[in-house]
């Protein structure tokens, strides 16, 4: 503790000189012991407060006692000898010493008193102390006119008052010092002869004892050699006269330089420390009076540090990143400024270095990372010998990051059956790490990773698992949710189902008909075709779940097997074949629960060749165009050169021009034909329209080719062809994106159809 913040060097000469100090300062101490029954003196007023009257005048003493003293009678004495008074106060005339006392206590200072019969006295004050005013009053006697009075100190003049009355001649000395013999006199002028002449007459000279207003003040202390860290108490110590009792004084206390005034005589020093060694010393005053003590040297001993202990909070070396980390340093023993230290293992940097005049400091790491995991240790000195703590281990637990969710295929590849990997990662998190899969808010699966990996498993997907999903981690430090995924299971589609309704009759011969296919399940959008003995009609997309229809007119020449095929990427499905007779009548073909008996031996043939050519579709040969998933004709370059004649439809050319030549005679031998007889289509499908195109060089392998598909009564003379519009060709485009498949686009403009009478 530092009291006193300028430091000032005593000059002491040489050691004898220190050696007359310390003598001098026992001195004091033994004096003060021997005086302190001065203090219990009783004291003699005055009144007037003179010590020098003329003859014939009366005198008022009074004897002031103290509390300590029990009640009794008064004894005075004058000149030595008991007087018969015994009364607190007392009138007296006659020069000579007067003391006083009561029971049980000391004699008092004396009082001199003089009665003179000069003309002229010096009346001076009783008692007069250092720092008091002293007044001085030269007198006359009654009857005689004087001026001119002058003062004198020891023979010399101090002040004159010249020409003037004898009113308001009284001399005040401020502040007198401290002496023993100095000398007052007064002089002054009595006039002769109506003031014309005067003479010189002077008062008897007056010795004046300026006393002490107290005592030199010596300054104690409880202890010499104090412990650092203990309490001090000093003390400054003077005395009062008797007669000074009530005096206010005011005190202060030094360490090589001022420190501030107090009330009180004491002082006490919390904690001392080391460096509050030195020497001290005390001061008394009043407004004054200014008085100091001798010094007295305090050497303050320090107490080495014990005991060191290191400690973090939390508790138990796990720290969460971000968290506050407290390294804490305390020793059991120990004084004055310690200096604390913090070290990590394998480092000779210090983290942080804290001077404390307690026993304890702390370093904190306001939001720890990963990389400050390890061991750390701390020091602590106070005289050069530094103690080391025991090593301490901090892990750093980290909570989990947002976890990712991922699923193993692409989204457009979810289908019914197919199995789908969903897999839970976090970049970063303390082991272990428990995760959770939700499916639409649900837990569906718990997964613990022991050591911090990713959590996965398998689902078979049905359609029941389309929904949204995410995951969870929690390693508890955090929780973290991953952000949620869309899963879309998609539905292939079912066997459509193929029905012909006829319309109406449009005019003899012809027949107005509708081709309803229809699949019952499938994720949507479907794309379905129809199909006249395995050459496409015509094409539909539908949304919603919703059956396709195509409208034809139809005549009797275009019997035979119509069937429909639907597609929603995933995989076609073609419906069983319905047959269409001339007379309006429809059957299933395969499943219509046709008996071969009713066929005859015709029927016979063509369900054989049906199924055989069925059989091909199938097993991935290009029967028909239509079995294609990018609906191509194949053979349709095959073909030999052939002539397009113009083809009208409602009065507009649909298309004209010519085919490329047949170069591959066994690419046209599945190149279904139609009879011979007049198609008419009803162009109810706005992106599907038909060119007649007629054989000009058919050669006849080609015929052969054909006649095994064909009663003999069929030629080959007309070939029609499916032209798509643009919008089939962007919704085709579209869909073959969604599903991301890859198969090589050979639709081109132009997709054969042909149709045989």
């Amino acid at each position: 503790m530092n009291l006193f913040a300028t430091e000032r060097t005593f000059p002491f000469q040489s050691s004898l000189d220190l050696l007359l100090m310390l003598l001098w300062a026992s001195l004091l101490v033994i004096a003060s012991v021997c005086g302190q029954s001065a203090t219990l003196k009783p004291v003699i007023s005055l009144t007037p407060p003179w010590t020098t009257y003329f003859k014939g005048e009366r005198v008022l003493l009074k004897c002031n006692g103290f509390h300590s003293y029990v009640t009794g009678e008064i004894q005075w004495y004058f000149n030595q000898k008991l007087l018969e008074e015994t009364h607190s106060s007392i009138i007296v005339k006659n020069s000579g010493q007067y003391q006083c006392r009561t029971k049980d206590s000391p004699l008092s200072n004396p009082v001199s008193l003089s009665f003179s019969r000069d003309e002229l006295i010096l009346q001076t004050p009783y008692p007069v102390f250092e720092g008091d005013t002293l007044v001085l009053r030269c007198r006359k006697k009654k009857d005689i006119e004087f001026t001119d009075v002058t003062y004198y100190k020891n023979g010399k003049t101090i002040k004159s008052f010249l020409k003037g009355s004898f009113k308001d001649t009284d001399f005040s000395i401020p502040k007198a010092r401290l002496s023993n013999y100095d000398q007052y006199h007064c002089t002054s002028k009595e006039s002769i002869l109506l003031g014309i002449t005067s003479k010189k007459i002077e008062a008897k000279p007056v010795v004046i004892k300026v006393q002490e207003l107290f005592s030199l003040p010596i300054l104690k202390s409880t202890t010499l050699e104090p412990l650092e860290g203990t309490n001090v108490t000093l003390s400054c110590e003077t005395q009062l006269p008797p007669e000074k009792a009530n005096t206010q004084l005011h005190f202060s206390f030094f360490r090589n330089s001022l420190s501030e005034w107090t009330e009180t005589s004491k002082l006490q020093i919390t904690n001392i420390w080391k460096e509050d060694s030195g020497f001290y010393f005390c001061a008394a005053r009043t407004s004054e009076v200014w008085k100091k003590s001798f010094p007295v040297r305090i050497k303050v001993k320090r107490i080495p540090v014990s005991g060191i202990h290191m400690e973090i909070q939390p508790p138990g070396g796990q720290v969460t990143e971000g968290q506050t980390l407290v390294l804490l340093c305390s020793v059991s023993g120990g004084t004055g400024d310690i200096t604390f230290s913090w070290y990590k293992e394998g480092t000779a940097t210090v983290l942080k270095k804290k001077t404390e005049r307690f026993l304890k400091a702390e370093f904190k790491i306001l939001a720890v990372r990963e990389s400050e995991a390890g061991k750390y240790y701390c020091t602590a000195d106070n005289t050069n010998s530094p103690l080391y703590s025991r090593l301490v281990s901090i892990s750093i637990k980290i909570p989990v990051s947002p976890p990712l969710l991922t699923f193993s295929i692409p989204k457009t590849q979810m289908f019914v059956g197919k199995v789908v990997e969903l897999r839970c990662d976090v970049q970063r998190g303390s082991a272990p790490i428990f995760y959770r899969f939700y499916h639409e808010g649900k837990i569906m699966k718990n997964s613990s990773a022991s050591f911090g990996d990713a959590a996965s498993f398998n689902l078979s997907l049905t359609k029941q698992h389309t929904g949204n999903y995410f995951c969870e981690a929690d390693n508890g430090i955090s929780i973290q949710s991953s952000q949620m995924l869309m899963l879309s299971v998609k539905v292939p589609v079912s066997r459509p189902l193929l029905t012909i309704s006829e319309i109406k009759s449009q005019a003899p011969g012809q027949h107005l008909v509708e081709l309803q296919c229809e699949a019952e399940t499938g994720t949507s959008p479907i794309f379905y075709q129809f199909f006249h003995q395995g050459i496409i009609l015509g094409s539909v997309w539908t949304h919603l779940r919703e059956a396709a229809f195509l409208n034809l007119s139809l005549k009797a020449e275009d019997s035979g097997i119509y069937s429909c095929e639907a597609d929603n990427g995933i995989g076609p499905q073609l419906s069983e074949g319905v047959e269409f007779s001339a007379t309006g009548k429809q059957r299933g073909l395969l499943a219509g629960g046709v008996s071969l008996g009713l066929l005859g031996f015709l029927g016979l043939i063509g369900v054989a060749l049906l199924l055989y050519f069925r059989s091909q579709r199938r097993s991935g040969e290009n029967f028909a165009p239509g079995l294609s998933r990018d609906f191509a004709i194949p053979g349709f370059q095959d073909l030999t050169e052939v002539e397009l004649e113009p083809t009208y439809v409602n009065g507009s050319i649909l298309i004209s021009g010519s085919a490329p030549a047949d170069t591959d005679q066994q690419s046209r031998t599945h190149n279904p034909v139609f009879v011979d007889q007049e198609l008419t289509v009803n162009p109810v499908i706005s992106d599907i329209v038909y060119s007649e195109v007629w054989n000009s060089q058919q050669k006849k392998e080609d015929t052969d080719d054909f006649t095994s598909m064909l009663s003999p009564t069929q030629d080959f003379s007309v070939v029609y062809s499916e032209v798509k519009s643009e919008q089939l060709l962007q919704e085709k485009n579209r869909m073959t994106e969604a599903t991301e498949e890859t198969q090589e686009d050979d639709i081109g403009n132009y997709e054969n159809v042909q149709l045989h009478s």
